[in-house]
């Protein structure tokens, strides 16, 4: 994907004509003055105009130079351009209203680069300092296959500054939407100090398939999936330690709220402790607390796409998640665990109770149906397993 600059002469490719880009607004949106106005206009509708480059005149009449020094022309510019593309992924943060209203704090941003078909195609991958402080970051990403995590980058985003990390396509979302991203927060005068932050991506890759999941966030001229990694609003100064912490109440209160958002899980928003460089087990996302834990086999919440398998495929995708379940249940020492799996015509619900009845020191009854309606059994395992 060619990266364009303020101050390079385009042409148009859909019409007649050209002009010179004034503003990049987005790696996808420029805008480009023609006879005295500002036009948005999309990268992918734009090219170069190579002849109003030294390059470019190599190949008419006007480039009227000496070879050697055309060479050299040629080099330097090169060497400019290389060095402003990659200044180019380092952008201010210009806020709309509603970005000025949103909370101070640090985000991962995903952004279809084509806005018009926005459920497919390559998506931008963002950092965004929504603070007004200096962020240093490192960040890994899951490699489960080989179960471990791998160092996909590490650098520092001034305070309103927003850093392009990677262009991606969909056979890549799994990999970025899967990691942890560490941040440290600095100033060089404060009267507080943050505590630093760790933050645990999670992210099912079929939700950015879900009409409505790209929206307005304020922080972008283009519809965006905001994922929020820590606040920074509501923070006292030094002298009380323990309000200082990013995780001040009202923090872990509003940082929850929009996490759930965006995993649709029960997401702490304690930032985690990354002790070691193993993966969590799959597991650790069902619990609850030490003793107890909530499994959803709802076939979406298990696989990514659904188009082509069958009925007999779905509930063998169901029937095998809770089998792996609830043998990590027993092994961890479990008192109760509830399947959530839906009403419809009752199929995965007799084959789970089937299973269930083969062991002698487990009872299952409904679960709360305040809490899970009809469509959940709780599952509670007795100490006497031999």
């Amino acid at each position: 994907m060619r990266t364009f600059k303020v101050g390079d002469k385009v042409k148009f490719l859909n019409q007649v004509g050209g002009g010179v880009i004034t503003k990049i607004v987005s790696p996808s949106l420029v805008n480009v003055e023609v006879d005295g106005f500002e036009i948005p206009t999309l990268t992918k509708e734009i090219v170069l105009d190579h002849v109003d480059d030294k390059a470019g005149k190599m190949f008419t009449s006007e480039g009227n130079i000496n070879n050697d020094e055309s060479k050299q022309a040629v080099y330097d510019e090169d060497n400019i351009e290389v060095a402003q593309e990659e200044d180019s992924y380092r952008e201010h943060l210009y806020l709309s209203r509603k970005g000025q209203e949103k909370d101070k704090g640090v985000y991962l941003a995903f952004i279809p680069c084509d806005q018009q078909l926005m459920l497919s195609g390559e998506y931008y991958i963002y950092l965004v300092n929504n603070s007004d402080w200096t962020l240093l970051y490192s960040l890994f990403l899951e490699d489960k296959e080989n179960n471990h995590f791998v160092g996909q980058d590490f650098g520092q985003v001034e305070a309103k500054e927003r850093l392009l990390l990677a262009t991606i396509d969909d056979k890549d979302l799994e990999k970025w939407t899967n990691g942890v991203i560490q941040i440290l927060f600095h100033k060089d005068n404060t009267s507080k100090v943050l505590t630093p932050a760790s933050y645990k991506i999670k992210i099912r890759t079929a939700k950015f398939f879900k009409e409505g999941c790209f929206e307005d966030t304020g922080l972008f001229t283009e519809k965006a999936l905001l994922v929020p990694i820590a606040l920074t609003d509501n923070v006292q100064p030094f002298a009380d330690a323990e309000d200082m912490n990013l995780n001040s109440k009202k923090n872990q209160e509003k940082l929850k709220e929009l996490q759930d958002k965006i995993t649709g899980d029960e997401v702490s928003s304690k930032p985690i402790e990354v002790k070691s460089t193993q993966p969590v087990s799959f597991f650790d996302k069902h619990l609850i607390n030490k003793k107890e834990a909530e499994v959803d086999l709802h076939i979406e919440e298990l696989t990514d796409s659904v188009k082509n398998l069958s009925s007999s495929d779905m509930l063998n995708i169901q029937m095998e998640y809770f089998q792996k379940c609830l043998a990590k249940a027993i092994e961890m020492n479990l008192d109760k665990i509830v399947f959530i799996h839906g009403v419809g015509q009752g199929v995965l619900k007799h084959n789970i109770e089937e299973e269930l009845d083969k062991y002698k020191f487990i009872h299952y009854f409904p679960a709360s149906m305040r809490k899970y309606g009809v469509g959940a059994t709780e599952v509670v395992i007795g100490k006497n397993r031999s």
